[in-house]
């Protein structure tokens, strides 16, 4: 039986572990490494993993004379082979357990490790990767991917979302307007992951927040595989005139980051990912001073907090911006950040007071709504309106004009609105 060593609550173990949520989530781990299953402990399902980890594509070391020669680069992804390689055979854990966190590091050579953590209470597990530098002294570039290998029945889809909001379904080896030839199989099925991508079957969906914009795919049903670092011999003649060789103290660059994997039924899971993103990409900025004051008399001196919101904005809405243009005037910016149909609650149109929530700054005399940059009133934007063949309109809504004296706002899925204010 192995034993463990207790440094202030933490205990430190060498071998197979199970990371425990509070009636969440439950990760385990085998003694190997490897990711075995992630269980939803409220929905009582879970997902098996055949495979998780870091793997490498060989970069095409091309000289760019024809398109069949094309380097992969800064710019291009053109893996030499099909199949990407794993970055060691074999890897070493070592789990931790705290009051409120539990962790599994797994260190996979001495350039790939990763950290999968789990916290009390929270429905979503954390994996902190690290990655770099990256060897080359063997004259090959390498292409670093995490793989995520489900037994999850996709059927070829995938889905990724376009610009951090809206999500677009993906098909493997497929266009929706031509007949797509099949030549670049890995690269060719690749697509921008900005902040989330998931694959998901009847019962199960597996999503993966990011927390920075990737390139993603799903290459085979159920497999997830991001992009997460490159490192290059060849120039791919598009504009750099240099390979993506960067270094840092003589070394190729080391980069962090983190995934953020959720194991939820497809009916509920966009209820988790959204508000889970808006914690991941939206949470506060921790600063630090010094003070020679004591805490009372700092605090007597300080105000401590405050909030421009005096209601809790609905789950489905957000306050993008409030900025301060004058004395007496603001622009307020906000989201509603479901998309439509994806959510049997929150994906309806809200509508809110913007007096109400904001009573902290004064009472609203005025409201003009603006286009989305702030820089125009909305009754003075005139938009081409296409027509296309079938004889339908660009204009999806007609919004009626916002009343000068009407604090209050509908916004609809995915709509964001833009008001200048002023108070008294």
């Amino acid at each position: 039986m192995a034993t463990g060593k207790d440094y202030a609550n933490i205990k430190i173990f060498e071998i197979e572990c199970k990371l425990v949520g509070y009636e969440n989530i439950r990760v385990e781990i085998d003694a190997q490494g490897n990711l075995q299953h992630i269980v939803n402990l409220r929905r009582s399902f879970d997902v098996s993993f055949s495979n998780q980890g870091f793997y490498w594509y060989q970069g095409f070391p091309g000289n760019n004379s024809h398109p069949e020669f094309q380097a992969s680069g800064a710019y291009v992804f053109r893996p030499l082979t099909q199949t990407a390689e794993p970055v060691s055979q074999t890897r070493t854990i070592t789990c931790m357990k705290a009051l409120s966190v539990q962790t599994a590091v797994i260190v996979f050579n001495d350039w790939a490790s990763q950290e999968i953590s789990l916290y009390d209470e929270a429905q979503n597990v954390e994996v902190e990767w690290t990655i770099g530098p990256i060897p080359v002294s063997d004259n090959i570039g390498k292409e670093i991917i995490i793989r995520y290998d489900t037994d999850i029945q996709s059927q070829a889809k995938y889905y990724t979302d376009a610009n951090g909001r809206e999500v677009l379904e993906r098909t493997r080896d497929y266009r929706p307007t031509w007949n797509y030839t099949v030549l670049e199989p890995v690269s060719g099925n690749y697509y921008p992951v900005n902040s989330r991508i998931w694959i998901k079957d009847q019962t199960r969906q597996f999503t993966v927040l990011t927390d920075r914009s990737h390139g993603g795919a799903s290459l085979h049903d159920g497999s997830v595989e991001i992009m997460l670092h490159r490192r290059l011999l060849y120039d791919d003649d598009l504009g750099v005139s240099e390979a993506l060789n960067e270094s840092a103290f003589g070394e190729g660059l080391v980069v962090r980051g983190r995934h953020s994997l959720i194991v939820d039924a497809p009916a509920t899971s966009a209820l988790v990912h959204r508000v889970s993103a808006q914690n991941m990409y939206m949470h506060p900025l921790a600063v630090y001073s010094l003070t020679q004051q004591t805490y009372a008399n700092y605090s007597t001196a300080y105000r401590l907090t405050w909030s421009a919101l005096t209601d809790v904005l609905p789950l489905n809405l957000h306050l993008l911006t409030l900025d301060q243009l004058g004395p007496k005037d603001y622009l307020i910016r906000v989201e509603h950040y479901f998309e439509l149909n994806e959510d049997d609650t929150y994906s309806h149109p809200v509508t809110i007071d913007l007096q109400s929530i904001l009573k902290s700054i004064g009472t609203i005399t005025n409201t003009v709504e603006l286009t989305l940059g702030g820089n125009l009133p909305l009754a003075e934007l005139q938009r081409l309106n296409w027509v296309t063949s079938d004889k339908q309109s660009s204009r999806a809504t007609d919004h009626k004009e916002q009343s000068l004296n009407d604090t209050s706002v509908r916004l609809t899925p995915m709509q964001i609105r833009t008001f200048q204010v002023t108070v008294a």
